[in-house]
């Protein structure tokens, strides 16, 4: 399993829609306040009736996307927002954006009589207010941000156009100018963060590969071990690991040259990615060992791969390897694990190379 694949895709979005949900109790919150305010100006420039229906319509309408943000939050700590799944959550989001955005704008279209030209400016203030805050608070999903400020703008644009009169006409003209310039905005922010996240995504996956093999390092081992050992525990499922190392590997150096004995490194490498499956791991250990993780794995399918890798090895190099194998049991822990395969090795080398021994449970 390579590091740097088709997944860099899948992180990218797992990164912004966790920080989209993130960033959305911001915006419930900001969104909160205007209704607040927007309330009191229903209430004094129309009707305390129409004021308390409204509110109470947008109270309704938030409430599947206060629940969609807790279950989310929810899940992804529990484990369950994966990056095979995680790109629904944006579609889910920006649907539960559509009926509480109709809500919240139908207020600049109340009745407010002989005040509607102030209610009409206040309303358009707001709007821009949140609009610019969706910007900050959003712009890692489109979807919602721009469904925002579509909704926004047009429906300030129309009830201004609706009022007939010369000084709001100019409203609208300088408002759709406006439009077209925070929709430029927003998407050049969105191309802006989605740059950041990605070059965060490619420093943290340089900082856990091996440079000369490309295989995963230490850190990668341990980080893939954080998540494998707990949900093997839940799951009940085994896992295996293989530890390997060249054999005689100063001597072909020695002889050869540092350059040759690189090279061999790097067709091992070749070799153990060759003879593993998508899901295991395979990373550097240090020097010429490697380790293969091999999760959902009992110990006797393991052999065969340990036994598929030591043919490959030996037919496409030249030179031998040992092994050492272990299984993982749920009294143990890793490190335990690792050890109990690293003295299999340490056997194999005793008992004259170019094997593998299993490790006893």
């Amino acid at each position: 399993m390579q590091i740097l694949n088709d997944s860099n895709t899948l992180e990218l979005d797992f990164e912004r829609i966790c920080i989209l949900y993130a960033n959305v109790k911001f915006a419930i919150f900001g969104t909160a306040a205007a209704i607040c305010f927007l309330y009191f100006v229903i209430y004094k420039y129309s009707s305390p009736g129409l004021a308390n229906l409204w509110v109470a319509f947008n109270l309704f309408a938030y409430i599947p996307r206060i629940i969609l943000s807790i279950l989310f939050m929810r899940k992804l700590k529990n484990q369950e927002i994966t990056l095979v799944n995680v790109k629904s959550w944006e579609d889910y989001m920006t649907l539960s954006c559509i009926f509480p955005y109709l809500c919240f704008v139908a207020v600049i279209f109340l009745p407010y009589g002989e005040n509607e030209f102030l209610a009409t400016a206040i309303c358009a203030l707001m709007f821009m207010t949140m609009a610019t805050g969706g910007a900050l608070a959003l712009t890692t999903s489109l979807g919602p941000i721009m469904l925002y400020t579509s909704l926004a703008m047009f429906s300030i644009i129309g009830k201004s156009l609706l009022l007939h009169d010369m000084i709001f006409t100019l409203l609208a003209f300088f408002m759709f100018i406006g439009y077209l310039l925070i929709i430029r905005l927003i998407i050049r922010q969105n191309k802006t963060l989605i740059e950041n996240i990605t070059l965060k995504i490619h420093n943290k996956l340089f900082s856990l590969i091996d440079p000369l093999t490309k295989l995963g390092n230490r850190r990668r081992l341990d980080l893939h071990v954080e998540k494998l050992v707990p949900a093997s525990r839940r799951s009940g499922d085994p896992f295996s690991l293989i530890i390997l190392d060249i054999d005689h590997f100063k001597e072909y150096n020695d002889t050869n040259g540092h350059a040759a004995g690189d090279e061999l490194l790097i067709k091992v490498a070749d070799i153990l990615q060759d003879c593993s499956r998508e899901q295991d791991l395979v990373v550097r250990y240090g020097g010429e060992e490697f380790i293969v993780l091999l999760p959902q794995t009992l110990i006797k399918y393991a052999e065969m791969i340990a036994e598929r890798i030591r043919i490959t090895v030996k037919e496409k190099t030249g030179v031998t390897i040992s092994a050492g194998l272990a299984e993982f049991h749920h009294k143990t822990n890793f490190d335990q694990l690792l050890q109990k395969a690293d003295a299999a090795l340490y056997t194999a080398k005793r008992n004259g190379r170019d094997q593998y021994v299993l490790a006893p449970t």
